[in-house]
């Protein structure tokens, strides 16, 4: 099917449009920079995030999902092509900027289309297929930032070619998103019409229904104000994904300390894309096949809370102590991909979905905005401040996830129990909120 493949390839260019700015600490862009304007980079690009999203998720909402990401994909490479000619703060202050607005489209509109097609066990595992292309990013950016290192120009320099190639694919590839994504099921080129009716009875026992263009207002006040799950769910999405940020825009920074060359550091990121990946898959497979969301997903705070752990107390003398326990640090980032999937399996009412996606990335990037600045120059090289505050957030997220998984679990029992000894009725497409469909029942 068309619809995996390019899940794939967004997913892929978006973590290696991200990680092109850690790489680039590494190839001198630098030397362009003074103090804490490297920080300021990875925050404003978070920041136009969040600007954009709640503008991006109402144009998903009422217009057609396929030209609204053919539109952002292929800007977004059009900015990631102007990095090439930057060469002072400011303008890469503005290309970020401008990245971050246009980047905004990627995950919520991967989520929604990943939703129309597959039911919730299928889910788990196609949002891992598409989630472990953040590996895959990390693999191939560091091999393309290997590669450009030994490119020695005087008018670019290799950080600059790197984005423009880049850029140049992404554009390419927001072109044919434009002319052969389809907007939802009914108008699948790939699917004769029988299939069509096959999915669209397949994806019945969800019970999240189809795409939907009416906003529904009472939906997003359902969302904030009656729904239990939806604060604890933004807290443990904002407390897990600090390390995200902070390991995201400074991986490259922390490896350098540790005495590598920038060769050995850019090369020393392959594994990163590798465990990340593995982990991805692992979790998402786990949890297709056998459930238990809640359990998986705590336990993935284990080992980032022992690699905060092993750095804060280990010299950087002891390179190889120091380097395994930042690679342990990504068991907690990944977490993300497990709150893709709760958004999608748990939520019912297109509008709720896609605004519960939307504040969800919100989160995630006000993470991305605070995690930089947690590394200040004053506390380099062993920026013992910030290791200890990821500590403290992945300790939090433990009992948070068990809360809410309790919650879950507590809910589907009482549904339960309201619904002895009645016929269950056959799923209608209603657009019905998780609340107000009482046949709706949780992952767990």
């Amino acid at each position: 099917m068309f619809i995996l493949p390019f899940l794939c390839a967004t997913y892929l260019l978006m973590f290696l449009d991200k990680a092109l700015l850690n790489y680039a600490a590494s190839m001198g862009i630098k030397k362009h920079l003074k103090g804490d304007e490297y920080s300021n980079l990875g925050t404003i690009f978070s920041a136009s995030y969040i600007f954009m999203e709640p503008i991006v998720t109402y144009l998903i909402q009422k217009y057609p999902i396929s030209k609204v990401m053919a539109v952002f994909i292929t800007l977004w490479g059009v900015v990631l092509t102007c990095h090439s000619a930057c060469k002072s703060y400011a303008s890469l202050m503005i290309v970020r900027t401008l990245l971050g607005i246009f980047e905004s489209s990627s995950a919520v509109g991967c989520i929604a289309i990943s939703g129309m097609y597959y039911t919730k066990s299928e889910q788990s595992a196609r949002i891992g297929f598409w989630a472990i292309q953040a590996g895959t990013g990390y693999i191939v950016g560091g091999l393309i930032s290997f590669g450009f290192l030994h490119y020695n120009g005087t008018e670019f320099t290799s950080w600059q070619i790197m984005f423009l190639v880049v850029g140049l694919v992404t554009v390419l590839f927001g072109i044919i998103t434009y002319f052969y994504l389809p907007d939802n099921v009914t108008n699948a080129w790939f699917l004769t019409r029988e299939e069509k009716l096959q999915v669209v009875e397949h994806i019945r026992s969800n019970q999240t229904g189809l795409e939907n263009k009416k906003f529904k207002i009472e939906q997003i006040k359902e969302l904030f104000f009656k729904d239990k799950l939806t604060w604890p769910m933004l807290l443990v999405t904002a407390c897990s994904q600090i390390s995200t940020g902070a390991i995201g825009t400074f991986s490259t920074t922390i490896t350098a300390t540790f005495g590598f060359d920038k060769y050995q550091t850019a090369l020393l990121q392959l594994p990163i894309g590798a465990i990340t990946a593995l982990i991805i898959l692992i979790t998402t497979q786990m949890i297709s096949r056998w459930g238990n969301l809640t359990l998986i997903t705590t336990s993935m705070y284990i080992p980032a809370i022992i690699g905060c752990i092993v750095m804060i107390a280990l010299p950087l003398s002891h390179r190889v102590g120091n380097l395994l326990s930042l690679y342990l640090l990504y068991s907690g980032s990944c977490v993300i991909t497990n709150i893709y999937i709760w958004n999608s399996c748990n939520t019912s009412g297109y509008s709720k979905r896609i605004i519960r996606n939307a504040v969800t990335m919100i989160v995630y990037n006000v993470s991305c905005i605070v995690a930089p600045q947690m590394f200040r120059a004053y506390s380099a090289p062993r920026y013992i401040p910030a290791k200890i505050a990821l500590l403290v957030t992945q300790c939090v997220c433990v009992p948070l996830q068990l809360y809410i998984g309790y919650l879950c679990k507590k809910e589907n029992a009482k549904r339960d129990k309201e619904q002895e000894g009645q016929d269950t009725k056959k799923y209608q497409f209603l657009d019905l909120t998780d609340i107000e469909n009482r046949s709706f029942r949780y992952i767990v």
